[in-house]
């Protein structure tokens, strides 16, 4: 019988596909009152997986839009009483519940500065969307699991629709109409080699640079949550200073790679941390290139675009991690103190 984590995983292409049909008009309303309005910058506010989606959106915004992006702390509004001057600003909540109340004080915070907020959430009633000027609803349905799955790459790929709608990129439109197939592919693949080799581990380090990068964050926690493995993500540009003297012989390294200009530099990353010794497990796009001797290779469906490959990537790990749990003796879906919702201030 599946555990919920792996129905829920398995649901992610439908959703996806659901959402990107439903959303468009979304999109296409919010892109018209943000070229009326003076933005200047854009603010995240989230936590957990949520937040890694909002670093994944720092990178879509500065790179399709040219706009800052900066994480909110929540703590300045809840804790300490700060006030923000939010008037030109962007203000995005993502949130799987849409309850917690640090996130929804900051979104009412930034509303009443007169910010141009929006609330990327599963819970199109709940007190955040309830906030928001635009909702963009998820659609990715009960989510049960305490790990985050669908609504993690439905949060993805909301944000990449958005952002492709507002530029009107038809290159990463067309290759979003093809996303929910390749993600079909990635809950097929094979990642026994991850399985047998991480069996046992107790460290590990999750690499991605760009677009990869908050997807090496999604897979530390991922790891945390359901395997009671600790993991620490780290961007390969960032990982070449402290970190790299944790580099040593048979060290695990779970590394993700994509189809863009980042390749080049992980390629050579995964080689040297090889040679090093360490075992290197690169998450790597069919025929996108050959891999460094050493370098043990996870498959992933062929590359779409490289902005959508961290999203493929993502439907393959958690397919691999819920494995992983089982296998070290736990319940990916109950993770040891910890609940499906969190309400923090």
């Amino acid at each position: 019988m599946l555990t919920k984590m792996a129905q829920e995983t398995r649901e992610i292409p439908q959703v996806v596909a659901k959402q990107l049909a439903a959303n468009a008009m979304l999109w296409e309303a919010l892109a018209v009152e943000l070229k009326a309005r003076d933005i200047h910058f854009v603010v995240t506010v989230a936590r957990g997986s949520s937040d890694h989606a909002c670093t994944f959106a720092k990178y879509l915004f500065e790179t399709y839009l040219g706009l800052p992006v900066a994480s909110a702390a929540p703590s300045i509004n809840t804790i300490y009483q700060g006030k923000l001057k939010l008037k030109h600003a962007l203000v995005i909540g993502v949130s799987q519940s849409g309850q917690s109340p640090d996130i929804c004080e900051v979104l009412k915070h930034a509303k009443e500065q007169g910010a141009l907020t929006v609330a990327v959430v599963n819970q199109s009633e709940s007190p955040l969307a309830k906030l928001a000027d635009h909702v963009i609803p998820l659609l990715a349905g009960p989510e049960l699991a305490v790990a985050a799955t669908k609504s993690y790459v439905g949060s993805l790929a909301a944000l990449v629709q958005g952002v492709a709608i507002c530029v009107q990129d038809h290159v990463l439109l067309n290759a979003l109409k093809q996303l929910p197939e390749r993600m079909e592919q990635a809950l097929n693949v094979k990642w026994d080699l991850a399985l047998s080799t991480l069996h046992h581990v107790q460290d590990i380090l999750t690499i991605g640079r760009g677009f990869g990068f908050p997807i090496a964050q999604e897979a530390a926690l991922k790891f945390k949550e359901t395997c009671r493995l600790h993991a620490e993500p780290f961007s390969s540009a960032e990982v070449m200073h402290g970190p790299f003297a944790l580099i040593q012989k048979a060290f695990p390294i779970l590394q993700f790679a994509q189809n863009d200009a980042t390749l080049s530099g992980s390629l050579t990353l995964a080689e040297k941390m090889s040679q090093l010794g360490s075992h290197v497990l690169l998450a790597i796009p069919e025929g996108l290139a050959p891999v460094p001797a050493g370098v043990q290779a996870l498959p992933l469906p062929s590359s779409l675009h490289g902005t959508l490959d961290p999203l493929v990537a993502i439907v393959a790990f958690y397919g691999m991690v819920e494995k992983l749990a089982l296998l070290r003796g736990f319940n990916p879906d109950k993770p040891e103190n910890l609940k499906k919702v969190t309400e923090t201030r």
